[in-house]
């Protein structure tokens, strides 16, 4: 599942320390003789030659100088860092690793990072996000019946699957708003023929990144019905997936053919590929033909630190990308944040200590009751766990939830306007078409060159005009 990171043991860390003390022993002495050297090269200049013009071989001498000084310099520059280096490693020391925090190793650098919630730095980031999504909540909290009943938006969630044996998920599965779409892990899946039904392994997660955007989708935005479009293929080393761009590619094709009756509203994809991976012209084309049929698409923009660019699909014109910061608004430091699409603003949406339906039982810090409010503990292996989550994958679900939460508030409104329910249909649907990223625009506030999403700054009042 996740491949756990050993950041702890004391022997580790003692032999760590003691490389860092010899390097900077060594250090010490390379400055010493530098140091030497450059005053035994000045007096020589100074006391032993007479007051004459300066001969080529004096020059050649002045030069040396110069440069044991510059050395000199760069030596003591490199023992401050490492001295720095030295105290911060034995400040931030603790007895105890810190085991809670795992990576999973995807070769497409999407990297699943649950956070441990004893750490004080993680709990911060906990805390900002429990305060970012109250506020969401509170802003579009549905006032009337739920729009669920009457008003839904089908999306394709391409991922490494979802395991609806989870508890929270298995409920959702029951009400049908999480079904199998395709497998595209195995030889058989996508091929023209094959039914729905025969793709039911979509409904399967090993590494549990797609169960934790399908659960974030489905908390917040109630209509959602999350279709499972699976493709992140096992390596069989320890936890690692590869995912091809031509499995995206063909399952956002299929999306667009509709041969099983679905139509699709939205395609999340909480994934991406380095620049010049192959595969990738096939992909930018599924995506151009997806836009082209007016369904919405939406991206993690990866996580390479903000020195880098998004990464494909996110940073297609076409596709609305997410950038990942905490609760407070801070941009991740794994999160891209270089514009690149000067025509589509990038959106910064939380995506860091957001707790997610965790799939590893015995690995979460919380498990709920089955059924809720029983008395009966949960047993070892039942999947009804709960860990905080990491990544711009998990902020691309959070903004795609955002974005389906607008149609419903935007349903409500339509609904108590025309007074039926197609008529209502209708409007929002055009709105999801043409108008949803204008919608967003209000709602971003400027943040270190790219857009915070805020909620709250979107009232009824701003929707009715595009009703």
């Amino acid at each position: 599942m996740a491949r756990p990171n050993s950041f702890g043991g004391d022997g580790v860390y003692a032999s760590y320390h003691l490389v860092r003390i010899n390097i900077v022993f060594f250090l010490t002495q390379l400055l010493f003789a530098v140091a030497t050297q450059t005053r035994s090269s000045s007096s020589s200049q100074l006391y032993s030659l007479p007051v004459r013009s300066p001969s080529p071989i004096e020059k050649t001498d002045g030069r040396h100088t110069r440069a044991s000084t510059i050395a000199y310099i760069i030596c003591a520059i490199a023992l401050l860092c490492f001295i720095t280096s030295l105290y911060r490693g034995n400040s931030g020391q603790t007895s105890i690793p810190a085991t809670g925090f795992r990576k999973t190793d995807h070769p497409n650098f999407f990297h699943l990072e649950t956070l441990d919630h004893r750490r004080p730095d993680h709990s911060d980031k906990i805390k900002y996000w429990e305060s970012y999504s109250g506020n969401f909540l509170d802003c579009f909290k549905l006032s009337e019946e739920k729009a669920g009943e009457h008003f839904q938006i089908n999306v394709l969630l391409i991922d490494s699957g979802i395991d609806t044996n989870h508890l929270t998920l298995q409920t959702r599965k029951e009400e049908g708003m999480i079904k199998p779409w395709h497998d595209y892990t195995v030889d058989k899946a996508g091929i023209a023929g094959v039914s729905l039904n025969a793709s039911e392994s979509s409904l399967e997660d090993k590494f549990g990144h797609g169960t934790c955007g399908a659960y974030i989708i489905g908390k917040f935005a109630e209509s959602a019905v999350v279709y499972s479009a699976r493709v992140f293929k096992d390596t069989g080393e320890g936890g690692v997936s590869r995912i091809d761009p031509a499995d995206v590619a063909k399952a956002i094709y299929d999306a667009i053919d509709n041969k099983d009756g679905v139509k699709f509203d939205f395609i999340v994809m909480p994934l991406g590929f380095p620049e010049g991976n192959g595969g990738l012209h096939e992909l930018e084309g599924a995506i151009r033909a997806a836009y082209n049929e007016g369904i919405v698409l939406v991206a993690a923009a990866g996580n390479d630190g903000n020195c880098r660019n998004p990464a494909p699909p996110a940073c297609y014109p076409q596709v609305i990308c997410a950038l990942s910061c905490d609760g407070n608004g801070t941009p991740s430091g794994f999160s891209p944040s270089i514009h690149v699409n000067a025509s589509n603003k990038e959106f910064l949406v939380p995506g860091e200590g957001i707790e997610c339906a965790w799939i590893q039982p015995g690995k979460c810090h919380r498990q709920e009751r089955n059924p809720p409010g029983s008395t009966r503990p949960p047993q070892p292996d039942e999947k009804s766990g709960f860990t905080y989550v990491s990544g711009t994958s998990f902020a691309c679900s959070v903004l795609a939830a955002i974005c389906i939460v607008i149609l419903e508030r935007s349903y409500e409104i339509a609904k108590r306007k025309y007074k039926t329910a197609d008529a209502a249909r209708k409007n929002v649907d055009s709105i999801r078409r043409y108008q949803l990223r204008e919608i967003l625009n209000l709602m971003a506030r400027p943040q270190r060159g790219a857009y915070l999403l805020v909620p709250t700054q979107v009232t009824d009042e701003m929707l009715e005009k595009y009703i």
